[in-house]
């Protein structure tokens, strides 16, 4: 028995012969009055046995079970090493089929080191934040990631959120940030979704961190479907992408590597088909209105939108000069002195227009080569 069992005891012993009331009883054994009456009647009762509580010795009826508690040690300390505590235990319920309560799951990875490092805070100004704009579809945070996603291949995540709904609309992996891969996520964003109000973009992102062109395409082709460009004074003021960006480095750098994902095509499949959709489904809120300000896209040419548009200046002789080489308009139409766009797609393939009118163009060392085989035939 230990000390303050024997003490109560005798406390209790000096009570039953009237030396104490049961009110001094209990302040000198930090008890209720109640509770110290019934502490009296079990030590007449059972003797020096009646100190301790009923319960004592008896296993409680909800403790977990041991082989499960095991089960679960051995699972965070190897399948699920990667993973923080609250996605470990979501990752249990899915795909392990075990239900747990989190404060079991914290005191199994305290007891066995098993918690990972938590970020530390630092002291930095605290920024109020901003609140949520009440439609869908108002204000896209758009931004780039460089980070080590998977198998230590540092490649770039680029995606935007919904400020209204916290909602993930578009995500892809790409070697690098470039106007190009922006403008792919834009696009797949409008067929997806439609025409938001507005995109808010550092301006390192919106100026291509390598020349001012990726500022004239972007915003050009924003422009063109009735968009705009807006550019952020700090990165605290996108703060919801800045903050969504920290939970992907978390959650998505430890999904990746628990499926054996270790290329960007087989990523971006698992982001559309799997992870987008469970993560809006879980982390996205209602807007505080209704009504949508995401406008359709039908009237517009999204491939023609959504590309690289380089301008010349068309000739006397229906020609122009691109990268050094010489290209002849072939069409039956004289257009000199209009102005025709060189165009760059997004898969690589180039085209040609002139106010949105498509124009098919030939190499003027290809029209030497045919000219040349026409003469050898003809001699």
């Amino acid at each position: 028995m230990k000390k303050k069992d024997q003490k109560t005891y005798n406390l209790a012993q000096e009570v039953i012969h009237g030396k104490l009331n049961i009110k001094e009883f209990s302040i000198l054994i930090d008890k209720s009055y109640r509770q110290s009456r019934r502490i009296i009647k079990r030590i007449k009762e059972l003797g020096m046995p009646g100190v301790r509580h009923g319960n004592f010795n008896n296993v409680p009826h909800n403790k977990t079970n041991k082989a499960l508690c095991d089960d679960v040690k051995s699972l965070l300390e190897n399948d699920y090493k990667d993973f923080n505590l609250t996605h470990f235990r979501e990752m249990l319920i899915d795909k392990e089929g075990i239900e747990i309560g989190k404060n079991i799951i914290h005191r199994i990875a305290n007891l066995n080191g098993l918690v990972k490092n938590p970020k530390r805070r630092s002291s930095k100004k605290i920024h109020k934040p901003r609140a949520r704009l009440p439609h869908e579809g108002m204000l896209i945070q758009f931004d780039g990631s460089v980070h080590p996603w998977f198998s230590n291949i540092i490649c770039d995540l680029i995606g935007g959120i919904d400020d209204a709904t916290g909602k993930i609309v578009g995500l892809e992996f790409f070697h690098g940030e470039t106007s190009l891969h922006c403008m792919k996520v834009m696009k797949e964003i409008t067929m997806n979704y439609g025409i938001p109000d507005a995109y808010y973009l550092d301006g390192a992102g919106y100026f291509g961190k390598v020349d001012r062109d990726t500022e004239t395409q972007i915003g050009r082709a924003l422009e063109q479907i009735g968009s705009k460009a807006l550019i952020a004074g700090s990165s605290q003021a996108k703060g919801k992408i800045e903050r969504l960006w920290g939970t992907l480095q978390d959650r998505l750098v430890a999904e990746l590597k628990f499926y054996q994902i270790e290329t960007i095509e087989e990523a971006n499949i698992f982001l559309k088909e799997e992870f987008i959709p469970k993560f809006n489904e879980q982390f996205s809120v209602a807007p505080r209105e209704k009504e949508s300000h995401f406008k359709t896209c039908d009237e517009y040419d999204l491939d023609n939108v959504f590309c690289k548009k380089e301008k010349r200046k068309v000739n006397l002789s229906n020609s122009f000069s691109l990268h050094s080489e010489i290209y002849i308009i072939d069409e039956v139409e004289n257009y000199r002195f209009r102005s025709i766009n060189i165009n760059t797609h997004i898969d690589g393939s180039t085209s040609y227009d002139i106010c949105s009118r498509l124009i098919k163009v030939k190499r003027a060392s290809d029209n030497i080569v045919e000219i040349n085989s026409l003469s050898r035939k003809a001699a």
